[in-house]
């Protein structure tokens, strides 16, 4: 799977966050952001987070979202391995304004031994290439936020408040090209840097 985020300004990775968001469960409800201002996390399987890790902020974290069995939800820092991300090109238009991630969807691997409740049972329809309990069904978003992972800006239409962007469920069986270009009218967000003007998802089964 390949992403690309382009921001109106400069990237910034030292000040800013900019997240994808992935909902690997199979029941296809996107996850949106106000689920992550008031850390419910509804909809929300793995956070993808780029900037902040080292010296210049260009690198990248994933974070998991595990249900706990009283109630709520907790997030575990996952270690990435290797060998699922093909490449993290931090400046791949050359202006500063876009960044690309291509990956192995063995990446998305849930702890089979951090959550007290038991794992999901695997899709019937899940692919072959996806981890044990990760549907081939996904729904996707991405926002930039600042360095506490609060979130400024989405993706969608009209930004964090946005609850019914759905342009990224989509079945990880098939191959599909899906961008999204933020049209004319849509949310601003003062610090151009953090304003998303578009996110394109390349998937090869």
């Amino acid at each position: 799977m390949f992403i690309r985020y382009r921001v109106a300004g400069t990237l910034d990775f030292t000040n800013l966050r900019y997240l994808v968001v992935f909902n690997t469960s199979g029941n296809g409800l996107t996850p949106y952001a106000p689920n992550l201002l008031n850390t419910s996390y509804l909809n929300y399987s793995f956070i993808l987070i780029f900037g902040g890790t080292q010296t210049g902020g260009a690198a990248y974290g994933l974070l998991q979202v595990i249900p706990i069995a009283s109630g709520g939800f907790q997030t575990v820092a996952l270690q990435i391995n290797p060998q699922f991300v093909t490449a993290f090109n931090a400046n791949s238009s050359g202006t500063g304004n876009e960044f690309t991630f291509t990956f192995n969807r063995f990446l998305l691997t849930p702890l089979q031994s951090a959550s007290p409740t038991p794992s999901p049972s695997p899709s019937p329809n899940a692919a072959p290439t996806l981890a044990n309990g990760v549907s081939s069904l996904w729904a996707i978003n991405a926002f930039s936020a600042d360095a506490n992972n609060n979130p400024i800006d989405a993706i969608a239409f009209n930004g964090i408040t946005d609850t019914t962007f759905s342009s990224f469920v989509v079945n990880t069986l098939l191959p599909f090209d899906n961008p999204v270009n933020k049209a004319a009218g849509s949310s601003t967000v003062l610090n151009i840097n953090a304003q998303i003007v578009a996110v394109e998802i390349i998937n090869q089964p």
